[in-house]
């Protein structure tokens, strides 16, 4: 084995199918179930590093996700800063896992080994942020299942989004309000603003901002002309129309009384699970849309006049 390697796993994933080796889901990570992979990471030494505790938490996951590397990849980074890059790397795979399909997946604790000149070092870091599936659901239950194909589709999807927007600097690691950040960064940042929430209104209003990032370029009669956009878009690939204007109509009217200080009625706070699930559903569609389309990154990533150019264009007609 190289010098260098991590070992963890993500809570919340089953994988459907045994894995023969590993599946690489981005470079420096790779995830597997298969026992060999396992045992040649979960050694005497580093049951002895990590404790008894964590190797038997390893061995029941039904995943285990690992990476390997040589010294000279750290970059000359202390084992503390390099292991916070990989966990960052991994913060990447779980927000785009969503463009897949609803989840609370968790990255568990992560143990990197180092093989230094003088001794062995071990250290340990892990991510704290916590999600919620879209209808504020978190805390028990919830595992999803992944086929060795979605798994590779995972990795695809990664791929394609962090190339765009870095390409386009427009990544994560960047403020979202600097000029020149592209509309799509900045609304995925608003959806993992939503994931994070656990208070429905709150998750609903991030939605809200994530809607309002695409489909609009001026305060004008907001909600109407956001709701009638998102409706012709999505009707353009199978949603009805009338659904989805008023999917975005309650959504910004919840928005608008949480930033305002207003309250809910009780029929209208029983129907946010639904309310914030199906925001949930129509982003995915449209961002996945997105980033597959070198047409539509064009135009939602442009200035503001392509944007009104293809709505008036989509919703008056040629």
């Amino acid at each position: 084995m190289k010098p260098v390697r991590y070992i963890t796993s993500f809570r919340k994933l089953i994988l459907t199918e045994p894995i023969l080796g590993s599946v690489e889901l981005m470079p420096g990570i790779k995830i597997t179930n298969d026992p060999e992979v396992k045992a040649r990471f979960l050694t005497e030494e580093c049951r002895a590093a990590i404790g008894q505790i964590e190797c038997a938490h390893f061995e029941r996951e039904p995943n285990f996700v690992f990476g390997e590397f040589e010294i000279e990849e750290m970059k000359d980074l202390p084992p503390d800063p390099f292991l916070i890059v990989i966990l960052s790397w991994i913060d990447l795979l779980l927000k785009n896992a969503w463009l897949l399909k609803d989840h609370i997946m968790q990255c568990d604790a992560a143990f990197l080994r180092v093989e230094m000149p003088d001794r062995t070092a071990w250290t340990k870091n892990y991510l704290a942020s916590l999600v919620s599936f879209s209808d504020g659901y978190a805390l028990t239950g919830g595992d999803i299942q992944m086929s060795i194909d979605e798994l590779k589709s995972w990795a695809k999807t990664t791929d394609l989004v962090e190339e765009y927007l870095s390409k386009v600097d427009s990544s994560p690691s960047r403020f979202m309000m600097e000029k020149g950040y592209k509309r799509s960064g900045r609304a995925m940042q608003f959806v993992v603003a939503a994931r994070r929430a656990q208070d429905l209104a709150f998750k609903i209003a991030n939605y809200c901002s994530a809607f309002e990032t695409l489909f609009t370029t001026d305060a004008t009669e907001l909600a109407h002309k956001l709701s009638e956009r998102v409706a012709f878009f999505l009707g353009k690939r199978g949603e009805d129309r009338r659904k989805v204007f008023a999917l975005a109509k309650n959504a910004y009217n919840v928005r608008s009384k949480l930033v305002h200080g207003d309250t809910l009625k009780q029929n209208q706070i029983d129907s946010l699970p639904a309310l914030s699930t199906d925001c949930d559903n129509a982003l995915r569609k449209i961002l996945w849309e997105i980033f597959h389309s070198d047409e539509l990154k064009k135009i939602f990533d442009a200035h503001n006049d392509a944007i009104e150019d293809y709505f008036a264009t989509l919703i008056l007609g040629p």
